[in-house]
C-alpha cells in the first residue's frame, strides 16, 4: 500500500497567493479562427508554519514524507480458517507526525496548535462488511488482484515519543469529514482534549487484511492513498 503525500495545507495562518484558478482566455482576432482553448491554473500559498509531516514504520528522524506498507505474503489456507469479516494476515502500522527537519522528533517546529491528518478515500474503493468499512484494492481480480480481501484501517493518537503504538479504532471511510478520513476519527477539524500536545502528537495508522467473502482468490492487492497535513 503506498501513501502519496500533497503539499501541506494550512486551516489557520495562512495567506492565498492566488485564490482559486487563473483562467486566460483568448478572444477571436480579427481574420484568425479558434477551434480550441484552455486554461492555465495557479496555485501557491504563503505560510508561517515549519513543520513537515513525517510517515515512517517507527518513531525514528530518519524519514522522507512517503511511505510504502507491505503487509507480506498471506496464503490463501490463512483466509480460509477466518470467518467473513475478519482479519487475517499480519498487520502491519505506519506512524505520521511533524518535525521541523529530518534529524528530529520533537515539537520543536511552529505549527499547531493541533494537527490532522487527512486521507482521501474514494467511495468506489470502499466496502461495508457489518459496521465495518474496508478499502479495496484499486485492481481487479480479472487484471491478478486477489479476490474476496479488502484492508481494515484503525487509528490511534499518542505522544511522541512514544514508543510504537498501534491504530486501535476502526476508521469511517465513508462518512468523511470535508477534509478527507481524519485520522483522529473526528469529523470536523476541531480541537479536542488532547489539543494540549501540539506537535507532539503522532497518528498510528494499522492495516490488515480482512476476509470479505466466501471464497478468497490468490493475487495482489494495491491501493495508493493520498494524505494531507491540515493544522487547526
Amino acid at each position: 500500500m503506498n501513501l502519496l503525500l500533497t503539499p501541506n495545507l494550512s486551516k489557520t495562518s495562512l495567506a492565498w497567493v492566488l485564490l482559486g484558478a487563473l483562467t486566460l482566455v483568448f478572444p477571436l482576432l480579427a481574420k484568425a479562427q479558434t477551434n480550441d482553448k484552455g486554461a492555465v491554473v495557479i496555485n501557491g500559498q504563503i505560510s508561517n508554519q515549519t513543520c513537515a509531516l513525517r510517515v515512517v514504520d517507527s518513531i525514528s528522524p530518519t524519514v522522507a514524507n512517503g511511505y510504502t506498507m507491505g503487509l507480506g505474503t498471506v496464503s490463501v489456507a490463512a483466509a480460509d480458517g477466518v470467518a467473513v469479516g475478519n482479519t487475517f494476515g499480519t498487520a502491519k502500522t505506519v506512524y505520521f507526525f511533524t518535525a521541523a527537519d529530518a534529524t528530529s522528533i520533537t515539537g520543536s517546529c511552529f505549527g499547531g496548535p493541533v494537527f490532522d491528518v487527512g486521507l482521501t478515500i474514494p467511495l468506489d474503493k470502499t466496502l461495508t462488511i457489518g459496521n465495518q468499512t474496508l478499502l479495496l484494492s484499486n485492481g481487479t481480480v480479472a487484471g491478478g488482484a486477489a479476490g474476496g480481501v479488502a484492508l481494515s484501517l484503525k487509528s490511534r493518537m499518542a505522544s511522541v515519543p512514544s514508543g510504537n503504538v498501534v491504530g486501535d479504532t476502526p476508521l469511517d471511510l465513508i462518512n468523511a469529514s470535508p477534509f478527507g478520513v481524519l485520522l483522529s476519527g473526528k469529523k470536523n477539524l476541531t480541537d479536542d482534549i488532547n489539543a494540549p500536545l501540539g506537535n507532539l502528537r503522532v497518528y498510528a495508522l494499522t492495516a490488515q487484511f480482512v476476509k470479505t467473502s466466501n471464497t478468497v482468490t490468490p493475487g495482489a492487492y494495491s491501493t495508493t492513498i493520498a494524505v494531507n497535513l491540515w493544522w487547526r
